[in-house]
């Protein structure tokens, strides 16, 4: 009776102990689980950290705003899930919203740049007002309770199921919204929002400094056109686009300084529309004006070298800067375009409208003694000459000078 009250006794005992160490053993291995799952969370996390200070740094050396916002689409996978991420901008004193970038695997994208929206006609404005990321579990039920939206439909429409939307802040200014779209429904989490709110400050920094940088960028752009619009105005005549008279006087001086340098021969056409005043009283000067610029285009086109210069020399008159042009050239350039002149043709002013040109023609090369106005003077002689020759003629002479008391001949 006593051995057997023993055993027992030794078979509780040792039941309780078994009991004990298997307590102990599931304990340790539950101890050694939380270990392992608290050991790979501070791995994820040191991880998600290390990942966060390298988008961050790459984010704050970009300028331009696409470089910022590329290399979001390429990078922040290892954050957040996505399969489309767009940019909006806030516009006129958060009123309203403006999509300026968006990147899609979708095929096509149905939200692009320039699609605007006032921020009242959206929920954008609540996401502004409490600065948190709001994610939408499931776009189709979000849009089966709200048909009125329609980016949302279209967002849908390219295949996406969820969403959530990051509002960026930037010097205490609202400056607008990221939004990461999925093709899975409920994949985006709390976690997700808060490693988002985390580089949103930096984003949003990285952002608007861009956008300022592309705005000095356009500035710039915008200034210089504006300089060249007013060169050119300076430097054209309005009604014929081509040079005017001060560009003609510096070129021509150029010219001539040159030439003499390389010691070249330079030409000098000047071109007179016959008869222009009669032309003018007869058809209107709307007419008139339409003369002038078919004849500005004339010279152009046909006077067409790099280094040559037509410009209108004052009222009908035009002249014409041939560098390194000897004069035989010069006479058969002038000859094919009173030619070409001849036979334009005026059908919308009157069936019978006509002109003709005539043409003087000097060439030099310059020397020690002339100049410049020589040059004009002599062609200002020959064209005198064609005028009082008959007119539609092209006149040379060299050694040409008006007299001291002369006629001038009818325009």
């Amino acid at each position: 009776m006593i051995f057997a009250s023993w055993w027992f006794i030794v078979l509780v005992v040792a039941g309780s102990a078994l009991l004990i160490w298997s307590a102990l053993r599931l304990r340790l291995a539950a101890a050694q689980r939380r270990e392992r799952e608290l050991k790979t969370l501070v791995e994820l996390r040191t991880r998600e950290l290390r990942s966060l200070g390298s988008l961050t740094e790459k984010i704050n050396t970009a300028v331009r705003l696409e470089e910022v916002l590329e290399y979001v689409w390429d990078s922040f996978r290892m954050v957040v899930p996505y399969n489309r991420i767009g940019f909006a901008e806030v516009l006129a004193d958060n009123n309203v919203v403006r999509a300026v970038w968006a990147r899609s695997d979708a095929p096509q994208i149905k939200i692009g740049k320039g699609y605007s929206v006032p921020i009242g006609a959206t929920s954008l404005g609540r996401i502004l007002e409490t600065g948190k990321p709001r994610i939408i579990d499931d776009l189709e039920l979000y849009l089966e309770e709200n048909p009125q939206s329609e980016s949302t439909r279209d967002v849908v429409e390219e295949g996406m199921r969820s969403s959530m939307t990051v509002p960026l802040e930037a010097m205490g200014h609202k400056i607008g919204f990221l939004f990461f779209s999925s093709q899975t429904p409920h994949v985006y989490t709390k976690k997700h929002a808060r490693l988002l709110a985390r580089i949103s400050g930096q984003l949003s920094l990285a952002i608007e400094k861009c956008r300022l940088y592309d705005s000095l960028l356009e500035t710039t752009r915008q200034l210089e056109d504006a300089n060249v619009r007013l060169e050119k105005a300076a430097s054209t005549d309005g009604l014929t686009n081509v040079a005017n008279r001060r560009v003609f006087d510096e070129r021509l001086e150029i010219e001539w300084r040159r030439c003499r340098r390389s010691d070249q021969p330079l030409s000098l056409l000047m071109i007179d529309i016959d008869h222009f005043k009669r032309f003018n009283d007869l058809h209107g000067h709307v007419a008139g004006d339409e003369c002038l610029r078919a004849v500005a285009g004339t010279l152009s086109n046909t006077i067409s070298r790099a280094a040559d210069l037509v410009a209108r020399y004052g009222g009908e008159e035009f002249g014409a800067i041939l560098p390194d042009t000897s004069q035989k050239r010069a006479n058969r350039l002038a000859e094919d375009l009173r030619r070409q002149i001849e036979e334009l043709r005026f059908d919308n002013i009157s069936p019978t409208a006509r002109i003709t040109i005539s043409i003087g023609v000097a060439t030099e090369v310059p020397g020690e003694g002339g100049s410049a106005e020589d040059l004009i003077r002599r062609a200002d002689a020959s064209l005198y000459f064609a005028k009082n020759e008959g007119r539609n003629l092209v006149h040379t002479n060299p050694y040409l000078r008006l007299p001291d008391e002369l006629t001038e001949p009818d325009a």
